[in-house]
């Protein structure tokens, strides 16, 4: 008789591969959602616009398995969603204090919605992510309604590839068991949504604090780690970040070492998406080992200079400690119950006062 050692059983969530409905070809569509952006900014001499493009068109992993109506019009209420955080976030980045003030908002929206709607995972993570890569861009009236509008194109292109993956491929709706859900009163969802404002807010100021260069690279970290299930799971979730982000890096400096061309870049970042789509469901340690070089890729294919390789790997595994720390602290105040429930109960006492005020 085979008995586990305590510790074995406490880290086999490292390695475990969970059992998963979805079919390979939905990777396959996500990859070619992000990639088509990019190969076509190559091509008209524009990579940074086919990079900008590419992230509106990460609106295709909000893709779910309902009837293909209710399919397209979630969808086109996410993509909309997506624009509205990017140009939000976009309009009020000419101060570093009004960006993450603007970032806190969305937040605050992007989980109140969600949670409010009940959207499905990846729910209030894409919102807030293009919102935080938004604060980092250079300031430019000019450009702000280029930005949104190129934005906005690599959304309908993902919206048009669904509906045709849709009618030809995956024509029926799979009815999913649903999953075992507690009812949130109002005030929590209040509550917890100002708990991940407050730490969006803080992020972006932590970063010009230290005089970070890429600022959203703590946010998304911090964002990530949030969207545990519980407290125990957020825990696992920070280790599997930083295992994955340290083993990424890795497979980042090999690949930025042979100093690739452009259109090789993108067929790489295509083949990492590939795999994240796969690894994701089935193990987020082994997607982030992916996923780490996916996003510094994506923003190399979209830069018009070259930055030094070690430099960026470096300051990218920093922000990832630092919002992989964050996301823990901020995790154990969404979950801890009797924080919870005296920060509910101040918020319900100020809403009645403000009620008797009106009156």
């Amino acid at each position: 008789m085979k008995i586990n050692h305590p510790s074995q059983s406490r880290f086999q969530y490292l390695i475990e591969i969970k059992k998963t409905e979805r079919k390979w070809h939905f990777p396959f569509l996500a990859a070619l959602c992000i990639g088509s952006p990019l190969l076509l900014g190559w091509f008209l001499g524009k990579p940074n616009f086919g990079s900008l493009s590419s992230l509106g068109a990460l609106v295709i992993l909000y893709f779910t398995q309902a009837p293909i109506s209710q399919r397209m019009v979630h969808l086109a209420v996410c993509a909309f969603g997506m624009i509205f955080s990017f140009a939000v976030s976009l309009c009020f980045n000419f101060n570093v204090y009004f960006g993450a003030l603007a970032l806190g908002i969305v937040a605050f929206l992007s989980h109140f919605i969600t949670n409010y709607y009940k959207i499905p995972p990846p729910g209030n993570f894409f919102f807030i992510m293009v919102a935080a890569m938004a604060s980092n861009f250079k300031f430019d009236m000019e450009m702000i309604p280029t930005r949104i509008g190129l934005f906005a194109m690599g959304t309908i292109l993902s919206c048009s590839f669904a509906f045709i993956y849709s009618v030809f491929v995956e024509k029926s709706a799979v009815i999913n068991i649903p999953r075992r859900t507690f009812r949130k009163k109002r005030y929590t969802k209040f509550v917890e949504s100002g708990i991940i404002a407050v730490f969006m807010t803080l992020t972006l100021i932590i970063g010009h604090l230290l005089k970070f260069q890429n600022t959203y690279w703590i946010s998304i970290s911090t964002i990530a780690i949030i969207q545990g299930r519980n407290f125990e799971h957020v825990r696992q979730r920070n280790l599997h970040r930083i295992i994955g982000t340290f083993v990424g890096l890795g497979l980042a400096w090999n690949i930025l070492y042979f100093d690739p061309e452009k259109i090789v870049m993108i067929f790489i970042i295509m083949i990492l998406q590939f795999i994240v789509e796969l690894m994701i469901v089935r193990n987020y340690g082994f997607a982030v080992i992916f996923l780490t070089p996916l996003t510094i890729l994506l923003v190399e294919t979209g830069s018009l200079m070259h930055h030094n390789v070690t430099e960026l790997m470096e300051a990218r595994l920093i922000d990832t400690i630092i919002g992989s720390l964050m996301g823990l602290s901020a995790g154990f105040l969404l979950y801890h119950q009797q924080t919870i429930n005296n920060l509910e109960k101040s918020v319900r006492f100020s809403f009645f006062q403000f009620k008797k005020l009106k009156k």
